[in-house]
């Protein structure tokens, strides 16, 4: 993020696109405090509206008639906001939709941050599974799984000297070893354990990844 920002509050957005009004909401459905009455996580949800073109078939005695139709439809995300500004997490993979949306309504600006996968890929060996591409061989590009996949005799020096798109680190973290995932454009995914909490989640972006990210 690029400014200050330390809480969100409900909106409403109305957007001009053609001859259509499209809306779009914002509501805050929860602010966690620590013991100290501080807010430390925001949670809420990010509507946005979109009109879609499809073509409905009619047929009447026969005649076959094809018509179009307009319908709104709309696109949603959960999202997180740690009120030190240090980063938001969105849940939508629908592309950037939700850093837009909320940098429209709090006018800070929020942008899509991209991991430095190489440097994680240093400091936490042992990776479960990592996908690279643009290598300059016959092999291009590719997704590797196993174990400490950058000590194949094969593929591991090929990965390490790729561009990476997503890697697959252990972490220690919290007493507890994260068998993640992570992604160049900005996923991060929990792949074990299972039902890892919220909470637990983003300390762990905190304080493990946050420093890997670039915008």
């Amino acid at each position: 993020m690029k400014g200050d920002l330390d809480d969100i509050y409900d909106d409403h957005i109305t957007e001009e696109v053609g001859n259509d009004t499209l809306n779009c909401y914002i509501n805050v459905e929860q602010r966690r405090k620590d013991l100290s009455g501080e807010i430390t996580t925001i949670q809420g949800k990010v509507a946005t509206e979109k009109y879609l073109e499809q073509d409905i078939v009619e047929i009447e005695n026969g005649a076959i008639r094809i018509k179009e139709e307009r319908k709104s439809d709309w696109t949603w995300s959960n999202f997180w906001l740690v009120p030190s500004g240090r980063f938001i997490v969105a849940e939508s993979t629908n592309g950037t939709f939700p850093f837009d949306k909320l940098s429209q309504s709090t006018g800070v600006q929020i942008v899509r941050a991209n991991f430095n996968l190489t440097k994680i890929v240093k400091q936490y060996t042992g990776q479960w599974m990592g996908g690279f591409q643009d290598r300059p061989e016959q092999v291009r590009s590719g997704t590797l799984y196993g174990e400490e996949i950058e000590t194949d005799i094969d593929m591991g020096e090929p990965f390490l000297e790729s561009d990476k798109t997503q890697i697959g680190p252990l972490i220690e973290f919290d007493g507890q070893k994260l068998k993640a995932r992570i992604t160049k454009d900005g996923l991060v995914q929990v792949v074990a354990p299972g039902n890892y909490r919220r909470e637990r989640y983003l300390s762990f972006i905190d304080e493990m990844l946050i420093q890997h990210t670039y915008s």
